[in-house]
C-alpha cells in the first residue's frame, strides 16, 4: 500500500465531513435565494470577495476605487491567477481555492492535535471548524481557509521539527495575513533553545517582508496600506479598552441587523477572552498566547468589525471544545453553532453584511 492511499484511509473521515458540510451549505444557499438572478458561484464572492478577484485580474492598482485594495494580502489574488489559467474564471478559481485549503486546514488541524490528544479530540476539533458560525467564509471568496492552512501546517512542522518546511510555509501564512507574524512568538515559546530551529523564526516573516516590498515598489511607501487603512478604511491603531468603549458605545445607535451584528462583535470579544484564559489552562500555553495576541490585534483599531469571522482562525478553540466531555454539553453546543453557521449563511449569501 502506498503512502498515498495510506493518508487517504487515515484523512478519509475527514475530507468527507469537510466536503459534505460544503456540499449542504453551498445547496442551502442555493434554495435561500430561488429568485436570485446571479449564478451560485456569484451567492460566495461578497465584500472583500471582489476585491480579491479584483487584485487577481489587474493587480495593485494606483489610481481609482482599487487603489484602496492595498491592504489585501498578495498570496489569495496570486493563487486565484496562477488557478485562473486552469479554470478560465476567476469567481470559480477564488471557491476552488478555498474550498482545497478548507479540506487542507482540517487535515491539519487533525493531525496537529493529534500530537497532543487522542482521535476522539482531533475528530471533534475538525467538526467544530467546519460547524463554526462563520464557517461559511472557508468556502466563500475570502482568505481564511489559505490562512488557516498555512498556519496549522507552519505550527505542525515546526513541533515536528521540519524547521525548514515550517520557515517556508510560514512565509505563506505571513503573506495572506498580518496574524502569520503572531506564529513567532508560538515558536520561542515551544523552543528550548534556538538551534536548526532559529531557520523557521526567520523564514515565516519574509511573506510579510515581501507585502511591504510591493507596497515600496507600487507606492514608494513600504508603509502605505497603513494609510490606506486609515482614510479609506477608517482603521487606527488604538489601545484595547479605547476601542472596545467605542463599540459598547456605538452599537446601541445601529438598527435593524447591524444592531445584532456590532452586538455580536462585542459578546466574541468577551468569550474570546474567557476561552484564552481557558486554552492557556487547559489545552497549551502556546496557544493561550496565541489567542491573546490575536485578540489583541483584533481590538487595538479605532473601529472594532469582523471579530466573529476573524475567530474562525484561531484553532485553539475548536481543541478547546472537543475536549469538553459532557456528551449534552457537546450536543448542545453543536446545535447552537449550526444554527448559527445556516442564519448567518443566509445573511452572506443575500450580500448582506456578515462579518
Amino acid at each position: 500500500m502506498n503512502i498515498q492511499t495510506q493518508l487517504f484511509i487515515r484523512w478519509r473521515g475527514i475530507i468527507f465531513i469537510t466536503i459534505l458540510i460544503k456540499i449542504i451549505l453551498i445547496l442551502f444557499s442555493a434554495a435561500a435565494n430561488p429568485h436570485s438572478t446571479s449564478d451560485i458561484l456569484s451567492l460566495w464572492i461578497h465584500w472583500d470577495g471582489p476585491h480579491y478577484i479584483d487584485i487577481a485580474k489587474n493587480w495593485y492598482q494606483t489610481t481609482g476605487d482599487p487603489i484602496n485594495f492595498i491592504v489585501f494580502y498578495p498570496l489569495y489574488p496570486i493563487l486565484i491567477k496562477i488557478s485562473n489559467i486552469a479554470f478560465g474564471n476567476f469567481n470559480l478559481s477564488a471557491i476552488i481555492i478555498s474550498c482545497i485549503f478548507s479540506i487542507s486546514a482540517s487535515v491539519f488541524l487533525y493531525e496537529l492535535v493529534l500530537l497532543d490528544f487522542n482521535k476522539r479530540v482531533a475528530l471533534l476539533s475538525v467538526w467544530f471548524l467546519n460547524i463554526f458560525p462563520t464557517a461559511y467564509f472557508l468556502q466563500a471568496a475570502y482568505t481564511e481557509s489559505l490562512f488557516l492552512t498555512t498556519s496549522l501546517a507552519t505550527l505542525y512542522f515546526y513541533r515536528k521539527r521540519s524547521f525548514i518546511k515550517s520557515g517556508l510555509i510560514g512565509a505563506f501564512a505571513s503573506m495572506t495575513r498580518i496574524n502569520g507574524i503572531l506564529l513567532l512568538p508560538i515558536f520561542l515559546m515551544e523552543s528550548k533553545n534556538l538551534g536548526k530551529n532559529f531557520i523557521a523564526l526567520l523564514l515565516t516573516p519574509v511573506g510579510f517582508f515581501i507585502y511591504l516590498l510591493i507596497n515600496l515598489i507600487i507606492f514608494n511607501d513600504p508603509l502605505y496600506f497603513s494609510k490606506i487603512l486609515s482614510l479609506h478604511w477608517y482603521k487606527q491603531l488604538a489601545w484595547p479598552w479605547i476601542s472596545i468603549r467605542n463599540l459598547i458605545n456605538f452599537y446601541p445607535n445601529q438598527t435593524g441587523d447591524y444592531y445584532y451584528l456590532f452586538l455580536a462583535e462585542l459578546i466574541t470579544i468577551f468569550l474570546l477572552a474567557i476561552v484564552t484564559i481557558l486554552v492557556y489552562i487547559k489545552v497549551r500555553k502556546s496557544y493561550g498566547i496565541y489567542m491573546f495576541l490575536n485578540l489583541l490585534l483584533f481590538t487595538s483599531t479605532s473601529f472594532i468589525m469582523s471579530t466573529p469571522r476573524y475567530a474562525l482562525v484561531l484553532f485553539p478553540i475548536f481543541i478547546l471544545l472537543a475536549i469538553i466531555n459532557n456528551k449534552f454539553l457537546l450536543a448542545l453546543i453543536s446545535t447552537i453553532s449550526l444554527l448559527l453557521l445556516f442564519l448567518l449563511t443566509y445573511q452572506y449569501t443575500q450580500g448582506r453584511w456578515a462579518f
